[in-house]
C-alpha cells in the first residue's frame, strides 16, 4: 500500500464564526496531527447563494468576518502549528514533514502542468489552455446531460500571460527563483515585473535577494490581493464567479 497523505482543512472567517470558536478549531486540528493542513480565508464569489441574498436584502458586506480579522485568525493558525511542529510551505498549507509531504498537483499545476476541472464554477488547465465550467449550477448539469463538456469560458495564453500566470501562482509559495523562469520563458522576471515588485517592496512584504524572490508572512496572508499587481490591465477588473 501506497502512502496515504492525511489533511485537514480550516477556513477562517465562516459565517458565525467567533474567536473562541477559531480557536478552539485550530486546536482540535493540531489534535488529530494530520500530515498537513491547510487553512482558508473565507470568500464569498458572485454565484453562491450568500451573495444573492446579499443583493435581495441591499447589503454591501458579506456576513462573514472582515479581511483583517481573518488574516489576524490564519496568522494565528499558523503561530500555532508552528509551535506543534508544522512548517508552513505556502500562503495556504503547513505540513508536519516537509520531507515527507509534498503538494504534487498544487506544485505541478503552479508549474504549468494540465489539471482537469470537475465541478461548478472550477478551473481547469488542458494542454496550454486555461478554463472555467459553468458557475450556475442549472446549465452545468444540463451541458453534462447532453453529453457536452460544461465549460462556460476559456482562454489559451500568450508566452507573456504564461509567464504572468505561472510567476504570480508560483509566488503563493513564498520564495521564487529568477533564473528558473529566465531559463523556462527567456525573460528575467526582476526586469518584466519591475514596478509591480518594487511597488509591494516599498510596501513591506517583498524582498530580492540574489536569485530569490520572497514573500513575508505579513504579505502571504493578503497575497492573492497583491497578485493583482501583476496582473495585465485588462485582467485587473475581471470577476471569476
Amino acid at each position: 500500500m501506497g502512502f496515504q497523505q492525511i489533511n485537514i482543512d480550516l477556513i477562517a472567517g465562516m459565517l458565525d464564526e467567533t474567536e473562541d470558536n477559531w480557536k478552539a478549531c485550530v486546536a482540535k486540528a493540531i489534535e488529530m496531527a494530520p500530515d498537513s493542513i491547510t487553512v482558508y480565508q473565507m470568500e464569498v464569489p458572485y454565484n453562491t447563494t450568500i451573495y444573492k441574498r446579499m443583493k435581495e436584502e441591499g447589503k454591501l458586506a458579506a456576513p462573514v468576518a472582515d479581511w483583517d480579522t481573518k488574516r489576524r485568525w490564519t496568522d494565528y493558525a499558523y503561530n500555532e502549528l508552528a509551535k506543534n511542529g508544522y512548517t508552513v510551505t505556502s500562503a495556504y498549507t503547513a505540513v508536519k514533514d516537509s520531507s515527507k509531504v509534498t503538494f504534487e498537483y498544487r506544485d505541478q499545476l503552479w508549474a504549468g502542468a494540465d489539471l482537469l476541472s470537475v465541478g461548478v464554477a472550477s478551473f481547469g488547465h488542458i494542454g496550454g489552455t486555461h478554463y472555467q465550467n459553468h458557475h450556475d449550477f442549472d446549465p452545468y448539469v444540463e451541458q453534462l446531460g447532453n453529453g457536452d463538456l460544461p465549460v462556460y469560458r476559456a482562454l489559451t495564453p500568450g508566452d507573456d500571460e504564461r509567464l504572468i500566470r505561472e510567476f504570480i501562482l508560483q509566488l503563493k509559495l513564498g520564495s521564487v527563483s529568477l533564473q528558473y523562469f529566465t531559463d523556462k520563458f527567456g525573460t528575467n522576471p526582476a526586469e518584466r515585473f519591475a514596478e509591480p515588485l518594487q511597488r509591494i517592496a516599498d510596501w513591506g512584504f517583498l524582498t530580492i535577494e540574489g536569485d530569490r524572490v520572497n514573500i513575508n508572512r505579513e504579505g502571504l496572508l493578503q497575497v492573492d490581493r497583491l497578485l493583482h499587481e501583476f496582473f495585465l490591465p485588462e485582467h485587473r477588473n475581471a470577476r471569476y464567479a
